[in-house]
């Protein structure tokens, strides 16, 4: 027991012993005063919070239980608190219960837990006399966090070559990574193959492999493990890969009707996706059957479907071998399969002989003639 310099007494260690009325009385030459105070002196107050450490998966629930070991006239009160911030149960989402099933003791029930509910959880007693605390450790296991923005470091005709920080593996090891990418001729984004196949956990570059040349790409990472796949990182910048000789020939190489002395060849695009690069055009080549020199046509135009080729010297529907190849300002790519078309028609040489007509009854009359079947076309019709 001490009495302070401005009066005050002061008792440690205080036990049931110094319970009682206590006069303070003060004095001077005009007289004096005094005034009584009561001391009570509590059981210290105790708190058990439990469990103390939790690993939890997203999606699970979990109850803490605090008690509270208190003098039995003395009241109590709980108050729960993550991260040293009080909890909110009105504005979390219904994930938090505070639940009171006893006097001495509270319940703080979390429902459906996630990432963002990791951490430490504290209990406070508070009581009239005194006020205690002890604090509980949550941990929750997810689906990884988003990778690091995607760098492309090596651009090549076919490849990329990209590096990534790691994401964050939310207390379960991250299994592997995917590598995705995006063109404007993909719908929405694609896996790639990758350099080595897998990417496991551990790695942070990764080479794609089997790109189309002169396209731009997009990359962006995904992380798995165990509990499964996070979020995706944020995209690389786009890049375009390197120019190449193309290497998609034209498909459905055709013939189409023309005039007397035409040769008209047909064939579908090439998409933009693979002509690998500008100054995209076609080579058409054709001769006639049985011939060995091939005559080539430049057709500059990538958008190009059809070429006409006129000679006065051909008769009609003599047969042709054709084919039609792809190249651009790094050389000539590969020519279509060869397929046999015909030059046009020539107008009919000969009319109908034999010209008959027979009466049907008072409002018809049937016609009939002979044709002389020709080499130079089939007959649309007879007039």
């Amino acid at each position: 027991i001490a009495i302070l310099p401005d009066g005050s007494l002061r008792i440690l260690n205080a036990s049931k012993s110094d319970e009682g009325k206590y006069v303070c009385r003060g004095e001077n030459v005009f007289g004096s005063a005094e005034i009584i105070a009561s001391l009570s002196v509590k059981e210290p107050t105790r708190i058990e919070l439990t469990p103390k450490r939790t690993e939890l998966t997203v999606g699970e629930s979990v109850v803490l239980n605090c008690k509270a070991i208190h003098d039995a006239s003395l009241d109590v009160t709980f108050y729960w608190t993550l991260k040293g911030q009080p909890i909110d149960f009105e504005e979390e989402g219904g994930h938090f219960e505070s639940i009171r099933a006893q006097a001495s003791s509270a319940d703080l029930m979390i429902r459906n837990i996630l990432l963002m509910h990791a951490g430490r959880y504290g209990c406070r007693v508070q009581t009239t006399a005194d006020s205690v605390s002890d604090e509980a450790e949550l941990l929750v296991r997810g689906p990884p966090g988003p990778p690091g923005i995607v760098i492309v470091e090596e651009i090549t005709e076919s490849t990329a070559t990209l590096s990534w920080s790691p994401a964050a593996d939310n207390h379960s090891p991250i299994s592997s990574y995917n590598l995705q990418a995006r063109s404007p001729f993909s719908l929405g984004w694609q896996t790639v193959k990758t350099v080595p196949e897998i990417i496991t956990g551990d790695m942070e570059s990764a080479m794609a492999v089997d790109l189309n040349p002169w396209v731009e790409y997009e990359f962006r990472v995904v992380a798995t493990n165990p509990i499964g796949t996070g979020d995706p990182s944020t995209p690389s910048r786009m890049i375009r890969t390197n120019e190449a000789v193309p290497k998609t020939a034209p498909t459905n190489v055709s013939g189409r009707s023309g005039r007397r002395h035409e040769l008209v060849i047909a064939w579908e695009p090439v998409s933009e996706e693979f002509q690998n690069g500008e100054g995209f055009g076609y080579i058409v080549a054709f001769r006639p059957n049985g011939t060995r020199g091939w005559k080539e046509k430049m057709v500059t135009s990538s958008e190009a479907s059809k070429f006409i080729y006129r000679d006065e010297s051909v008769p009609p529907l003599t047969p042709f071998e054709v084919k039609v190849g792809v190249y651009n300002n790094k050389g000539d790519g590969p020519f279509s399969q060869i397929v046999v078309i015909c030059s046009a028609e020539g107008e009919p040489s000969a009319a109908p002989t034999d010209v008959k007509a027979t009466s049907v009854s008072v409002s018809e009359i049937l016609v009939a003639w002979k044709h002389i079947k020709e080499s130079l076309g089939r007959p649309q019709g007879f007039e």
